[in-house]
Order: C-alpha cells, then sequence, then structure tokens
C-alpha cells in the first residue's frame, strides 16, 4: 500500500475538514496516509513555530537509516503554501532529506523549498497539487487528478496549450520554477540553482503586472534568463487594475517583456494557484515543441 506524508511547513491549514476530505480520497484511492496531526499546530499565521515546523521537516531524515527504509512515504506532500519556509530554509537539513530519498510535492511558498532543495543537493521534486485546497475540494478538478495521477502512474506527462504563441521551435532542458514571488527572494542566495539551457515556468496570485515585470527584469539583470531556453508564464490572477494604468494590464506586459528579453517567452501553462493544475517535475528534463497559432507541447516524465 503506498503511503503519503502530510507536512505542513507553512502557513496555517485553517480548514480542518479540507485535510479530512484530502485524507478520505487517498485512502479511498488505496493509500495509507501520515501525518494529519500537522494540520492541527497553530502559531500566529503559521502551522506552528518555527522550531516545530524545521522540527517537522527534518525527522524525515530518519528513512535514511536502514530500520525505517521500509517505512519509508512514497510521497510527502505539503498541506498548503501562505509564508513560513523563508524563514526556516537554514534550519532544514537537506542532505539528510535528500540521503533519505524522499519525493516532495508542493507549490506557492513550498517552491522555496524544492528550489532549495534542488540547488543544494541536486535532488527533484514536484510542483503540484497540495492536500487542503486541492485534493480537499469539496469537488477536486478532474484535470488536476488527472495529470497528477498520469504523471506518479504512467510515468510521464504531457500538455498541450492551445494559445497562440509568436514562436515556432522545439527546444529540450531542464524544467523548474514555480511562484515568482519565491524565485525572485532566492536570487543572489545558495538556494536558487544555477540552471543552464533550462525551461523556467513562472506563476504567482494576487500580484499586479507591474510587480510580475519587476520581479522578471531582476531575474533578466541576474544573468538568469539568457541562461534559459525559455521561460513559460502561467495564470497570474487576483489583481486588480487601476484607473492610472490606462490599459497596461497583463497582456501588455507580456507584449513589452518580449521586446527586451532575449528568450522566447510564452503563457498559459496550467499550474500554481489555480484549480486545474498540472503536476510538473522540478529538476527533470522536459521537451518544449512550440507551434505558433496552434500554441505548444510540454512533454516530460517523473522523478
Amino acid at each position: 500500500m503506498p503511503l503519503l506524508h502530510l507536512i505542513a511547513p507553512s502557513g496555517d491549514p485553517q480548514d480542518q475538514d479540507a485535510v479530512a476530505r484530502a485524507v478520505d480520497y487517498f485512502q479511498e484511492k488505496g493509500w495509507q496516509v501520515k501525518g494529519q496531526s500537522s494540520a492541527l499546530r497553530h502559531f500566529q499565521r503559521f502551522a506552528g513555530t518555527d522550531d516545530e515546523r524545521a522540527a517537522e521537516l527534518n525527522a524525515l531524515t530518519k528513512y535514511a537509516q536502514p530500520e525505517f527504509k521500509d517505512s519509508k512515504p512514497d510521497l510527502v506532500m505539503a498541506l498548503r503554501g501562505g509564508y513560513g519556509l523563508s524563514r526556516i530554509l537554514d534550519r532544514i537539513d537537506f542532505d539528510g532529506l535528500a540521503a533519505a530519498d524522499l519525493v516532495f510535492i508542493g507549490h506557492s511558498d513550498f517552491t522555496a523549498f524544492t528550489l532549495a532543495y534542488y540547488a543544494l543537493t541536486g535532488k527533484a521534486s514536484y510542483s503540484g497539487p497540495m492536500t487542503c485546497f486541492d485534493f480537499g475540494a469539496d469537488s477536486p478538478s478532474s484535470f488536476t487528478q488527472h495529470h497528477f495521477w498520469e504523471l506518479l502512474g504512467a510515468g510521464i506527462d504531457a500538455i498541450k496549450v492551445r494559445v497562440a504563441q509568436p514562436y515556432q521551435f522545439k527546444t529540450e532542458g531542464m524544467l523548474w520554477g514555480g511562484n515568482l514571488t519565491m524565485v525572485s527572494q532566492l536570487v543572489g542566495s545558495r538556494y536558487l540553482p544555477e540552471v543552464k539551457d533550462g525551461i523556467l515556468f513562472l506563476e504567482d496570485i494576487n500580484e499586479h503586472p507591474y510587480r510580475i515585470e519587476r520581479a522578471i527584469y531582476q531575474l533578466r539583470e541576474a544573468g538568469i534568463l539568457t541562461q534559459q531556453r525559455a521561460m513559460i508564464l502561467g495564470q497570474f490572477n487576483g489583481y486588480k487594475l487601476y484607473e492610472n494604468d490606462a490599459g497596461y494590464d497583463f497582456d501588455e506586459m507580456v507584449k513589452h517583456l518580449r521586446s527586451r528579453i532575449d528568450i522566447p517567452l510564452l503563457t498559459d501553462l496550467p499550474f500554481g494557484h489555480v484549480r486545474d493544475k498540472l503536476t510538473l517535475p522540478v529538476g527533470r528534463v522536459a521537451q518544449l515543441d512550440v507551434r505558433q497559432d496552434d500554441g505548444y507541447v510540454l512533454s516530460y516524465g517523473r522523478i
């Protein structure tokens, strides 16, 4: 019986019913679930104190020991994002987690973990659905479920985005990225991986287009974009435009960036803070086939 281990390294789970629904969901799929008690921790806006959240992650290093290997979880999933990993990155035993050979999944604030895990150990993980919002929903997205189980089961997955793009090319490269705020926060630190010839995917929520543009300029000025084969944007929803924007919106921002950066900038990849999301490997080579008016296809395999 496969084992799912739940962790809460960031924000307060808030909705205990959603956690219970997610546990039921996986148990009905034939999985054993551990770690539900992490949903009971509360400290200010966090799922426990910094000490508690760091200790929860570091306790997983025990699976590197021979006596625990038979009970090692098949997947470790974050309950939710929010904020909190930035406070404990320097307290996480990444080498110990890598020795345990664990597979992690999450998005939003969990981007900080997946990028640091890859940067410090070379270990891949997943940017994908989480416990509360996704599998704990009253009616989980069929799209999210399909791509999650397809990748974990068949071992390969692909998405065809039927939105026209002003490019035509084929390439492959290391797939990496996640939440834009967390990626830009890690610039200049040891927690951001140095990826060359990569395919960088980015998304965010509640960020005005000018903030998105500013963060992407930071990546350009840091020399990160020039090392990538392509950058793919997801959805950037939840923001509010103002009267003084005077026509400056997300589409205008994309148009401007395409005139100022030297790599292809694609749009509309479904992942992150949306109901219908992909499960994307962070730290695995992917194939990208861009077909202009016919959109593009992104193909990749499991960890």
